[in-house]
């Protein structure tokens, strides 16, 4: 018989640690709890493995849960006094100094809206914080407090990714979708690190899949039509050639300073990986920079992302050129101009600054298929 729902009722409950959860418990933690010999505690439904207390609780018609900082162990001693003071929250539920003074998660740090906590997270972090932040400003969903978050939730925000409009008025791709829900993930990670909450919904449900992407790249004929095209924003086809014949990303050009360029060298911390790299510039690399500044002015002054991606568009556009252009092109024709130039696949995941040779084997795939297409084109004899 289902119970009854009472509006504002309290009711504890108890389940066990998920493996999510269980990697999540810091290791020292998880030491205390994998040394401890104690018996099997029959009042606690499975206590003789880690599990924690959650508040079921019912209002306003809707049923949702309340995480405690309460969790057991392999010990019955402990496990008697974690299931006492669990239910001793029940009664003391409202009490907010006693909550505070036992350590129990602040009522008002869960109540927090998503979308307020987001933004704190932002500033300074990678472009796809930014790009997060600009498609949850639409998403019905963002007030919902921080640990109200659940599996309804976050299967919609998945939807709303995979539908949402992207500047150009098409719907985002689906590695875009998969880009930003990671950023949502990290951001309640952080919640739970910062005490907001005790655990991540979002271990729970999978992710958005990447697919395979078909990698808009230039050939050298289609760069030398770009190159002889005037562009509205010089610095924009300074940087954008630039980036062709170095394969640097855009927040690394635009983090560029005077100083970091020394005897043909360019010497910087790549910002993605955080690792530092010193890079000797190919003449026209070189050509590209122009007269020497001073060492704390930027090489390439660019104006924000969104009018570099329009100048770009525009210029493109202007150009002929059909493929759909960003400035992530520019390092996409590097990797394939070199990849073409040296067919050694090692030397430029070093050039690229990868992390894993896998994330270049798909530049190799586009080096087979102009392979193939240029054998498919051999002109052909007549034969008797």
């Amino acid at each position: 018989m289902a119970e009854e729902k009472k509006d504002g009722s309290i009711r504890l409950r108890w389940r066990a640690l998920d493996i999510e959860e269980w990697r999540a418990i810091p290791e020292a933690k998880r030491k205390q709890f994998e040394g401890s010999k104690g018996k099997k505690n029959p009042p606690v439904r499975g206590a003789d493995i880690p599990g924690r207390y959650f508040l079921d609780c019912y209002a306003n018609g809707k049923r949702f849960t309340k995480n405690i900082n309460l969790r057991t162990s392999y010990d019955a001693n402990f496990n008697d006094e974690t299931e006492r003071l669990a239910k001793q929250v029940v009664l003391n539920y409202g009490d907010t100094e006693w909550r505070q003074r036992h350590r129990f998660e602040s009522k008002s740090k869960g109540q927090v809206p998503f979308f307020e906590f987001f933004k704190t997270l932002v500033e300074g972090r990678h472009w796809a914080w930014m790009g997060t932040e600009r498609l949850l400003q639409t998403f019905p969903l963002r007030d919902t407090p921080l640990e109200e978050i659940d599996y309804d939730w976050l299967n919609q925000i998945q939807k709303y990714f995979l539908n949402a409009p992207t500047r150009s008025n098409r719907t985002l791709s689906q590695n875009s979708a998969s880009t930003y829900y990671a950023k949502i993930k990290a951001a309640l990670q952080i919640a739970v690190q910062r005490g907001l909450i005790t655990s991540n919904p979002a271990t729970k449900i999978k992710a958005i899949q990447q697919v395979p992407a078909q990698r808009e790249y230039l050939t050298i004929a289609e760069l030398q039509i770009l190159a002889d095209t005037p562009c509205d924003n010089p610095e924009v086809r300074r940087a954008f050639l630039f980036s062709c014949y170095t394969g640097l990303r855009i927040s690394d050009i635009q983090a560029m300073t005077w100083a970091q360029v020394r005897s043909g060298r360019l010497e910087l911390r790549i910002k993605k990986t955080k690792t530092p790299e010193w890079i000797d510039l190919p003449p026209l690399a070189l050509k590209l920079l122009g007269d020497q500044g001073k060492p704390e002015e930027p090489v390439f002054k660019l104006p924000p992302d969104g009018t570099t991606w329009m100048h770009i568009q525009t210029w493109g556009i202007r150009a002929g050129i059909t493929k759909h252009l960003s400035f992530h092109v520019s390092r996409h024709t590097f990797a394939t101009l070199m990849l073409g130039q040296t067919q050694d696949l090692y030397l430029v995941s070093k050039l690229m600054g990868h992390s894993d040779i896998k994330h270049t084997q798909v530049y190799a795939k586009i080096i087979d298929d102009r392979k193939k297409n240029a054998l498919l084109s051999l002109p052909e004899i007549k034969l008797s």
